[in-house]
């Protein structure tokens, strides 16, 4: 019951030596939060960049979503004890 709570040792040594210790590995993305998940209007959603930059700008979401995108793989490590391995996050650079 215990492996199936938090996780089993991993058996892997080069897997394992990718894991903090007192952390256990997890292949599913536990998401963790309180209250409900708000919802955004993008027609209405921009993004601002203003105050002590030479020129200030505003960007829709289609402009946002038009920008240069980025790829990075990399661990993740909560502080609730649980580490995702590999896990792919694309998004715009800043």
């Amino acid at each position: 019951m215990l492996d199936r709570m938090f996780g089993g040792r991993e058996k892997d040594s080069a897997v394992a030596a990718r894991i903090p210790p007192g952390q256990y590995k997890t292949d599913k993305f536990p998401v963790l939060h309180y209250g409900s998940v708000p919802r955004a209007d993008l027609v209405a959603w921009d993004f601002k960049v203003w105050g002590q930059v030479d020129s200030p700008f505003t960007l829709t979401w289609d402009q946002f979503r038009g920008l240069p995108r980025k790829t990075v793989e990399t661990d993740i490590h909560c502080v609730t004890r649980w580490t995702k391995l590999d896990t792919v996050w694309e998004g715009v650079a800043i």
